[in-house]
């Protein structure tokens, strides 16, 4: 740019003094008048001017053109969402646009639009939606793209809980379990006189049994939707054996406490989402699962007299820590995120295969024979709230259907065990809390709803994530 106003002021200039000049001197072959009316000037003009203009006009032409681009990507994004929103030929957003409205305060019915003169306005929805949206990247098609995890670890802890853990290949889980069962019953030996005088001995007997199940857990997930998984579980129980009115007398009181501790039915599962959850449609998992009989049986154990009871109080020599019998299920289990809310529910039906035994009776000597305890079908259903980035807290209610226990000794037919049928209904409370973004704490509290359920139960789990 010197050069140029230097050369420019030197034009002026002699322009200026061609007027002056004398026709002699005009005649003479005057270099600088040679120079001035060859095209030599306008060459070096240009090569001094041009390069900068067109580099001023090359980034005009870009930023003219990033304008452009950037319009156009705001007046697509925004004819997406009016579509979203109800208006004629809706279609649903990306799974990577549904990923950024989770977690933020968007329900069912948020996007509806509201109409103020030819402006359409969406209601709810926190300021920072549009810019989240725009930052992913568009997807062709929402069939061919998977959901991506909630934006806050309290939701991902919910998810992975009920769902499964896609997406992250390796895992591992270790928890404790606590359940507290209480039962009494009043029992009857004699007979009834006059229909109104009992003659015999009564006796009360209440048990209370805890149990204790450390579960260790690993999870293989080769893709996001496939999922295989192996649970060891070690289990300690201890049942108190009280009866009142030992030994014939109304007073008397014998207890015994019997323990056991051992590994429990290992088992194994795999699971496989079925659909990803979209805007419309929720999660869908189904899963399978094999235990075997690798935990203590309860056939075949005997019972001892307590001393001192005449008979009135037999406890069983050992405690059992598993069932016994193979057995498989099957089930599926449904997630949908209403934010703030997440509801979720689960179906599971349950097969014990038969199998025999040396001994299936408490009575002194082998008595061999099959045992068939019966198949379960269990529903379940809850919903949670996440809290904040790093804590959530859930309610469920599971109830269970078991059919009777049915027994044969060798030669024999096959008989029900009278009151081996159960239905058990708990309530779970729950609260998550993330430590960090590979490992959390999940609590829970259960209280029984039934008879057959236990009084209370008290978990904790830690799951970790590679």
């Amino acid at each position: 740019m010197p050069d140029i106003a230097r050369r420019a002021s030197v034009l002026l200039a002699t322009a200026t003094a061609l007027p002056f000049a004398t026709t002699a001197a005009a005649q003479d072959a005057d270099p600088l008048a040679e120079w001035i009316e060859s095209d030599d000037l306008s060459q070096e003009l240009d090569e001094a001017v041009q390069p900068d203009m067109a580099t001023e006009l090359a980034e005009l032409r870009a930023r003219d053109s990033a304008s452009r681009q950037r319009i156009a990507d705001l007046e697509d994004r925004l004819d997406r969402l009016e579509k979203v929103a109800g208006l004629a030929g809706a279609y649903p957003l990306n799974a990577a646009e549904q990923a950024a409205m989770r977690g933020r305060g968007f329900g069912t019915n948020v996007m509806s639009p509201t109409y103020r003169g030819d402006q359409i306005e969406l209601l709810r929805g926190p300021s920072g939606f549009v810019s989240a949206i725009q930052d992913q990247e568009p997807e062709e098609t929402e069939s061919a793209t998977r959901r991506e995890p909630a934006p806050s670890q309290s939701v991902t802890d919910i998810t992975e809980d009920a769902q499964g853990y896609f997406g992250r290949r390796f895992s591992f889980e270790t928890g404790i379990n606590y359940a507290h069962f209480d039962d009494a019953r009043i029992n009857l030996s004699g007979f009834l006189a006059l229909d109104a005088i009992f003659l015999g001995l009564i006796s009360i007997d209440e048990q209370s049994s805890d149990i204790i199940t450390t579960d260790f857990t690993g999870r293989f997930a080769p893709s996001d939707r496939l999922q295989f998984d192996v649970n060891v579980p070690v289990i300690y129980r201890s049942s108190v054996f009280q009866s009142g009115g030992a030994g014939g007398n109304a007073s008397g009181l014998a207890d015994a406490r019997v323990e056991e501790f051992g590994i429990g039915d290992i088992n194994g599962g795999v699971s496989y989402r079925l659909l990803r959850e979209t805007v419309r449609r929720p999660d869908v998992v189904i899963n399978a699962r094999v235990k075997g009989p690798t935990g203590r049986d309860p056939f075949g154990i005997g019972l001892v007299e307590v001393p001192g009871t005449e008979g009135n109080l037999e406890v069983p020599e050992s405690l059992s820590t598993g069932s016994g019998v193979w057995a498989a299920s099957v089930g599926a289990s449904v997630l949908k995120t209403l934010d703030p809310m997440i509801v979720f529910g689960n179906l599971t039906y349950f097969h014990n295969f038969q199998r025999g035994f040396e001994d299936i009776d408490e009575i002194e000597g082998l008595q061999p024979g099959d045992v068939d305890i019966g198949n379960a079908i269990q529903f379940g259903a809850g919903f949670a709230f996440a809290l904040n980035e790093k804590s959530s807290i859930s309610t469920s209610f599971t109830l269970r259907y078991g059919d009777e226990t049915r027994l044969r000794f060798d030669e024999g037919e096959f008989s029900d065990v009278i009151g081996s049928g159960s239905t058990v209904g708990l309530l779970n409370l729950g609260a998550t809390f993330a430590i960090s973004d590979r490992i959390s704490l999940l609590t829970s509290v259960g209280v029984g709803m039934t008879t057959d359920a236990p009084d209370v139960t008290v978990s904790a789990r830690v799951p970790f994530r590679f």
